[in-house]
């Protein structure tokens, strides 16, 4: 199952990077939540009208520390630490996450359900 997963989270982050829309919504289930670093949620729709927007582009990306852990047969939890810059809006954005991603498999397909990412704690200089 963890290569499954595995690849499937991926494609969704690669889905990013490409602007494609059509595999962040073929990979996100009907009731997916994005709980964003300050705390505001976006449903399904919402992340779909950002992704698909003109205004919006990722200039580049990278995950690491990439952890799947199963939990039962048809769930997995995928933890990894973002960093990347873009435009939203006509503004620059930079990150610096660490996210949890629960995926659920559904009549066979892996389908995020929730995503939740945090500002990353900057070690003291």
């Amino acid at each position: 199952m963890a290569p499954d997963v595995r690849e499937t989270s991926e494609r969704w982050f690669q889905a990013w990077l490409d602007k494609d829309a059509s595999t962040v919504e073929r990979l996100s289930a009907d009731d997916y939540i994005y709980v964003a670093p300050d705390g505001s949620t976006f449903d399904r729709q919402a992340i779909l009208a950002i992704i698909r927007s003109p205004g919006y582009r990722l200039d580049h990306g990278v995950r690491t520390e990439v952890v799947v852990r199963a939990i039962g047969q048809d769930a997995a939890v995928v933890r990894h630490h973002y960093q990347g810059a873009g435009v939203f809006e006509g503004k620059p954005f930079t990150d610096d996450q660490s996210c949890v991603m629960v995926w659920e498999r559904r009549a066979g397909e892996w389908r995020l359900v929730m995503e939740h990412c945090s500002l990353s704690a900057k070690p003291n200089a």
